[in-house]
């Protein structure tokens, strides 16, 4: 016999466990620890240079991770384009594949991988939103 009260017990117990970890990640995500200064040692110049060496490689860290979400957001390889004789010729392959339900120009290719059953490596870009420049928001209509 199934114990219904047990499975909801133990569905509870996951589903808090999941928000505390949601909850830990987005605390990290907005507070990111930059250094982890040395133990002090008691000799003043000593731990001066360890703190400095520290703070160095923490600023080289966090270049070296800005140059990486730079090369993300700034490579033109991440599309490819198909070409047929034929509007019509598109139209029965998108149709054929199931994928006009995204457009028949631009698709999301994550959400076509999705629909195909295929595995993409996760990404994460940081801030997508859009930015508006100070100079041209008033431009606007």
């Amino acid at each position: 016999m199934i114990d219904k009260e047990a499975i909801k017990a133990a569905a509870r117990l996951k589903a808090q466990q999941t928000r505390v970890s949601v909850a830990a990640k987005k605390a990290a995500r907005r507070n990111p620890k930059l250094v982890s200064m040395p133990t002090p040692t008691g000799d003043a110049e000593a731990d001066s240079l360890a703190d400095l060496d520290e703070v160095k490689r923490g600023f080289r860290e966090r270049a070296k991770a800005e140059n990486d979400r730079f090369q993300n957001v700034t490579d033109s390889e991440y599309w490819f384009a198909m070409c047929f004789k034929t509007r019509e010729q598109k139209d029965r392959f998108l149709a054929a594949m199931n994928w006009i339900q995204f457009g028949d120009k631009y698709l999301p290719g994550d959400e076509v991988a999705k629909l195909m059953g295929v595995d993409l490596p996760r990404v994460d870009l940081g801030k997508t939103e859009p930015r508006v420049a100070k100079d041209y928001a008033g431009l606007s209509l």
